[in-house]
């Protein structure tokens, strides 16, 4: 008997889905495999998933040559905060900053 498949809960972040708007259609398509294969747990070599250094607080997953999902789990959920050029990815190197009131 095959083991059942379990899945992460996702939330898409305002910059996210301003940014996926912006590709064309076959970059949505392999934007979507990458963040279903993040919330079914299935990490692969070419997803090449890893921590943003230097704090490690965000991690990317590669979409194609070019372009990064950033990313990060919290418990059971996977928050999924923007898609970026390769390039770009050094903008989500630290732990945003506390705004205390």
């Amino acid at each position: 008997m095959a083991g059942k498949q379990t899945f992460l809960q996702a939330v898409w972040s305002e910059d996210w889905k301003q940014a996926y708007a912006a590709l064309s259609g076959d970059r949505q398509r392999l934007c979507d495999q990458t963040a279903m294969a993040l919330i079914k747990r299935e990490f692969s070599s070419g997803l090449r998933v890893k921590p943003i250094q230097p704090e490690k607080y965000y991690f990317e997953a590669r979409i194609n040559s070019g372009d990064r999902v950033t990313f990060r789990f919290e418990g059971g959920t996977v928050f999924f905060l923007d898609i970026v050029k390769h390039d770009d990815i050094g903008r989500y190197g630290k732990r945003p900053r506390r705004v205390t009131p």
